[in-house]
């Protein structure tokens, strides 16, 4: 990977965080709080119940306080992404801009779109012979 892309990329990943910690709290709602046979759960939107005992009784957290998000397989993943060469239908122009989480791996290089990652998260990959997964 060139110096360059590298900063590049450096430099997208960090302003991409920092949007995303001022963003991360839109999806999270007080969680409901069930307390059974000694246990404390907390339940998501899904109504998956998720067992919040240990950090209740060891590390001082309150049940009360605990938020959620989407709860587990809300979001697709992106099975065999399609990606586009120079010259392709669809392909940016020169002229776009956008942010992109980019990688390197065994001389393959890719970019994903933010605004696509945005929906999905998680890209299952092939880079060579290796299975990766690209995930922000």
């Amino acid at each position: 990977m060139n110096c360059k892309f590298s900063q590049t990329l450096l430099i997208l990943t960090g302003i991409f965080l920092m949007l995303t910690a001022c963003d991360n709290h839109q999806d999270e709602q007080q969680a409901e709080v069930i307390k059974e046979d000694g246990k404390i759960f907390i339940v998501d939107k899904t109504k998956k119940a998720w067992d919040i005992t240990h950090a209740v009784h060891n590390y001082g957290f309150e049940a009360e306080s605990f938020q959620y998000g989407l709860g587990p397989y809300a979001i697709q993943p992106i099975l065999n992404p399609q990606m586009l060469s120079a010259g392709e239908s669809g392909y940016p122009s020169s002229n776009e801009t956008f942010l992109v989480i980019g990688t390197n791996l065994n001389g393959d290089t890719r970019a994903y779109p933010l605004s696509v990652l945005g929906r999905h998260e998680v890209t299952d990959e092939k880079f060579g012979n290796d299975y990766v997964a690209v995930a922000y």
